[in-house]
This record gives C-alpha cells, sequence and structure tokens, in this order.
C-alpha cells in the first residue's frame, strides 16, 4: 500500500513538473490527431523505397531514339502492385458494377427498405462521391453488405429489366428457336456496365490564372465572391462516364488476316485465364478502375481511417522505370543483365523471340502474371507479357521541360482535342514485341481511348508520408534475399 501511495506522489509531482517547465503562453505546437497515422500493407503491392537514378535510354536502337537523353531523377517512396491486374481483379471491378446497376433498381422498387438504408450510415462519408458512384438513390443508401440471391425472382426481374440484352440483340430466330453465337451464352448487355464518377482536376486549379491572389481587392463577404468562388471549384471537378467492359474484339482487330477468335471468345471470362493480365482495357478505363479501387477500399474503411489513406493510381513513367530496375543502375531489363536469357538457356520474358518463334519463351500469347521470374523489388514481368499503361502523355521532348523530382507530364485530352494530345506513354514491351522494346529506357505510346490485347496497367500508391530509412540499406536487404530464390524456382520454369 505505501509502495502504490508513493508511485502515486511520485507520478503527481512529475506531472505538475513537467507542466511548470512547458509553461503556458509558450509556442508548443498543436497535433491534428492522436490516432495512429500509419497505413497498414496493402494487399499485393509492394512498398518501394525513394532514391535518384539515371533515367533514359541505355542503347542506341531505333525504337526509342527519341530517348537519348540521359537525366538524373528523384522519386519518392510508394507502393505498386507486384504483378499487372489479372482478369480476375477486373472482373471483380465489372461485377461490382453489374451489381450496383441491379441494386440501385431493387430500391427503385418496392424493396427499397430490405436493399438500402433510409438515412446515410455514415454521414461523414462524401456525399458528392457516392451520388457520383451510384450509390445513392433518392433518400436510400445501398447496403453493400447485403449480398444478392441470383436465384431470387426479385433479383432476376431486377437484372432482366435493367441489364438483359433485347430480343433483336439475342439474335433470335425462327420463332423460339435461339440460335445465338457461343460467346452469347451470357446475355447481359455490357454496354450497359457503366461507371460514373468525378474528380478534381488539381493541375487545372493550381494553373497561374485560376489562382486566387490574395492582395486582389475583394469584399469576402460579397455574395458576388461566393458565387465566383462557387463557380471556379466546380469549374475544376471532372465527371466521367465510361463503360467499363474491357474490347475482346481487340483479339481480332488488331491483327490483319490472323486468327485470334478463340482468345476473343475465352481469354476474359474463361477461368483458366483468371490469373493472365486483363487486355483490352483503355487508359480511361484503367483510370476508372483506379478510382474504384480507391472508392472501394474506403467504403469498406473505419471513419477514422479514411483519411490517411491515399488514392490508387497509375504509375508515372519515372515511377515506372524505377521500380523496373529494381535498384540496379542503368540495367538494361529488370533483371540486370544485358541478355534475354539466364545461364541455362531460358528465357527470362515473355516477348517474341528468334524472329517470330512464339512458342520459344513458353507462352504464345500472354502468360500468367508469375509466370517468370521478379525483379530485385519484387515485381513481376515489369518487361513483356503485357505493355503497361501510365499516367504519363507521350511528347518527345518531355525530357527537356520536365522536372528532375518526381517527373510527371500529364495532359487530361477532351473528346474534340487532336490525336496528338491524346497520345499516353506505355512501358515494358509486350509478347508480340521484339527484345528491343523490353528495355526499360524503351518508350512508347498509345491512344487514351484506344484499347488493344497487348497493353494492360498496374497501380500504385503514393505513400501518406516520405520519411523512411535509408534506401541503400533497403536495397541490399532486398538484393540479398533474391538470388537464392530464382535459383530455387529456375528448376520449376520451362523458357
Amino acid at each position: 500500500m505505501k509502495k502504490i501511495i508513493y508511485f502515486v506522489f511520485i507520478s503527481y509531482i512529475l506531472i505538475h513538473f513537467s507542466a511548470c517547465v512547458s509553461g503556458y503562453g509558450e509556442l508548443t505546437g498543436r497535433k491534428t490527431t492522436r490516432l495512429i497515422y500509419n497505413i497498414d500493407p496493402n494487399y499485393g503491392m509492394v512498398q518501394l523505397p525513394g532514391g535518384s537514378f539515371t533515367m533514359g535510354a541505355n542503347d542506341q536502337d531505333v525504337p526509342y531514339a527519341n530517348r537519348s537523353n540521359l537525366k538524373t531523377i528523384t522519386i519518392s517512396p510508394f507502393w505498386i502492385d507486384e504483378t499487372e491486374i489479372t482478369n480476375d481483379e477486373y472482373r471483380q471491378f465489372t461485377y461490382w458494377v453489374r451489381d450496383s446497376i441491379i441494386r440501385k433498381e431493387l430500391i427503385e422498387s418496392d424493396n427499397a427498405d430490405k436493399w438500402g438504408y433510409v438515412n446515410d450510415p455514415d454521414p461523414n462519408w462524401n456525399q458528392e462521391l457516392l451520388e457520383e458512384e451510384q450509390q445513392r438513390t433518392e433518400d436510400y443508401y445501398i447496403d453493400w453488405y447485403r449480398p444478392l440471391n441470383f436465384q431470387s425472382e426479385v433479383v432476376t426481374e431486377a437484372m432482366i429489366s435493367t441489364l438483359i440484352l433485347s430480343e433483336e440483340d439475342q439474335m433470335l430466330r425462327e420463332g423460339e428457336n435461339m440460335l445465338r453465337p457461343l460467346f452469347q451464352t451470357k446475355l447481359i448487355d455490357t454496354r450497359k456496365l457503366i461507371y460514373e464518377y468525378a474528380w478534381f482536376n488539381r493541375e487545372a486549379a493550381a494553373s497561374r490564372n485560376n489562382r486566387f491572389q490574395y492582395d486582389d481587392d475583394v469584399d469576402f463577404e460579397s455574395s458576388d465572391y461566393r458565387e465566383l468562388d462557387g463557380g471556379r471549384a466546380a469549374a475544376f471537378v471532372v465527371k466521367e462516364r465510361v463503360p467499363i467492359y474491357p474490347d475482346t474484339l481487340s483479339w481480332v482487330h488488331d491483327f490483319t488476316y490472323n486468327f485470334n477468335e478463340p482468345m476473343f471468345e475465352k481469354y476474359f471470362w474463361h477461368p483458366a485465364y483468371g490469373k493472365y493480365p486483363v487486355v483490352g482495357v483503355s487508359w480511361k478505363q484503367a483510370k476508372a478502375f483506379c478510382h474504384w479501387r480507391t472508392a472501394n477500399k474506403l467504403y469498406h474503411l473505419p471513419e477514422e481511417r479514411r483519411i490517411f489513406e491515399t488514392e490508387y493510381r497509375l504509375p508515372t513513367e519515372a515511377e515506372w522505370e524505377w521500380a523496373a530496375r529494381g535498384g540496379r543502375e542503368l540495367a538494361m531489363f529488370p533483371w540486370g543483365g544485358p541478355y534475354s536469357r539466364n545461364v541455362e538457356g531460358c528465357f527470362l520474358a515473355n516477348f517474341k523471340p528468334l524472329r517470330g518463334n512464339y512458342w520459344a519463351d513458353g507462352y504464345i500469347y500472354t502468360a500468367p502474371t508469375t509466370a517468370y521470374d521478379e525483379n530485385d523489388y519484387g515485381l513481376y514481368n515489369m518487361s513483356g507479357n503485357v505493355a503497361e499503361w501510365t499516367e504519363t502523355a507521350f511528347d518527345p521532348m518531355s525530357d527537356l521541360f520536365a522536372s528532375d523530382l518526381n517527373p510527371d507530364y500529364t495532359y487530361n485530352a477532351n473528346m474534340e482535342d487532336h490525336p496528338h494530345f491524346k497520345k499516353k506513354v506505355v512501358k515494358g514491351g509486350s509478347w508480340k514485341d521484339i527484345g528491343a522494346f523490353l528495355q526499360i529506357g524503351a518508350r512508347d505510346y498509345e491512344y487514351q481511348d484506344s484499347s488493344r490485347c497487348y497493353v494492360g496497367f498496374r497501380c500504385v500508391k503514393s505513400l501518406p508520408f516520405s520519411e523512411m530509412g535509408s534506401p541503400i540499406e533497403d536495397r541490399f536487404e532486398r538484393v540479398k534475399k533474391f538470388p537464392k530464390k530464382r535459383k530455387d524456382r529456375r528448376k520449376d520454369t520451362r523458357k
């Protein structure tokens, strides 16, 4: 008992002594929150350290002769997907959009109380975001935790009234004798799978012409100023409406006089291709996926954790190169060496080797996202398999005017803009490219509204703060781990 009294007395003295030392009226700082602000590791992503590297072409080959300038670049730490986005992962997005349409129809029917909340279950959730993502219908909010039973008559009727193809599109002939192609056995009209969202254009808001100058002679209390300010903010909110189903016909229209119909009919939906990279996705569809992935994670997080999260997005060209090099300065390929084979003669990536012998590397078309060895950062298929969308707009001269700190040249092209402004950088080369396009410094472009059977993507995610350990120490620790793993896996890979 005496020890307890003694401990309480000493604690009381120390607390009051510290208060006297700090004093009131001094500049002691104020915390914004007492919560732990660290973000938990992201599933399926690798955290990369920040650092500097030499960005640019490593060779003098023709495909990227416009990339001859070498430049020292500094990159902040970030997360990146260890593989390309797979068919299974993108299918989760398409199913979400499908279910949101069905749930909205159920709320508008007589079952509103069963499928939605009368009041917002979380009043602090972004109201505008909910409206743009079709999660709110009049005074009801979708209850995403209530499962859909597709054997139920109510759910079936809602799906038929909103998503099923019309009889004309079902290619019905001879009365009730339904003759339709094999690929059309599932009668959902994929053209109706549209994702609507809004995003804030920071670049436009930060431009010199739009920034508010505090020395302007403006009456802050006037109604004219409030209308001007509200109109100015609304002008930077961009609303998108994107059909999100992949273009499966890309397998046919990308190659002339070529029989790719089996890939067109099976690739996206067949379970055998579930772990293969998704293709036929445009740059706009990839951006919509990143927005949905962010909103989906925020929806399932506690309210107090949402503010610390950062958004999923496409990587910049510089971030992609930093990740592909795996900590190896001036590496020509992600595996470090200048050759496309290992010491056993096996190919190290999925591309077009030996003047068109597609079978030589083990796969004719795409390969599973983990089919080949990872680089020293633990990332798979940074070269080959499918080329990958980046956030960066394509300009042959961007090396000259882009910043050397987290460089990113972007241009948000509209429908009426010239096609030149719709070019976006793609990196890594693909299964149909020769080895020169697999080099890390190589760059190519595709138009933002085009979809190809050889272009996919992966997501990145910025850290909420840039404080980390030494990137050099982290790099050496990673290099120590991977060589032994590579040697063990080499026997199991027939390349």
